[in-house]
């Protein structure tokens, strides 16, 4: 009888969360960033983008940042997996914006306060896009 009686609360309970009568737990909000990408579509790794998306961070990137250390900002290694496709182009490509009003690259100045701003590197979507092939390879 007993089981029977929990069995029944929990039946109970998943009917009324899937009806909407009860809250569901909130999803965290993503933060793909301020600016003109929407939305990325990632398939299999392109290495002829991830050939000219390390070209454009060794030559345009590396001077602050590192893959593994910190340099005058932070490394960045594995930031394909902590941010999203779209945040990442849209800070490569709308700098300046986003540091000014994105919570979470405010977080990161404030992190790293020994860090000048990053500057905009006037990149172009397809630039962007290269670079940020480059940085899910490098996880």
């Amino acid at each position: 009888m007993k089981k029977t009686m929990v069995s029944t609360f929990f039946l109970s309970v998943m009917v009324f969360v899937m009806m909407g009568f009860l809250p569901q737990g909130k999803k965290a909000a993503v933060d793909n960033g301020i600016g003109p990408i929407k939305n990325v579509k990632l398939g299999k790794i392109d290495q002829s983008l991830v050939d000219e998306g390390k070209s454009i961070f060794y030559s345009q990137c590396y001077l602050c940042h590192s893959v593994n250390q910190t340099k005058m900002a932070p490394p960045l290694r594995g930031i394909a997996k902590k941010r999203t496709p779209e945040f990442i182009m849209n800070y490569l490509l709308n700098t300046a914006v986003m540091q000014e009003k994105d919570p979470n690259v405010k977080a990161l100045i404030k992190k790293f306060s020994n860090v000048p701003e990053m500057p905009d590197q006037n990149l172009t979507k397809d630039q962007a896009r290269a670079v940020l092939e480059f940085l899910r390879t490098i996880e």
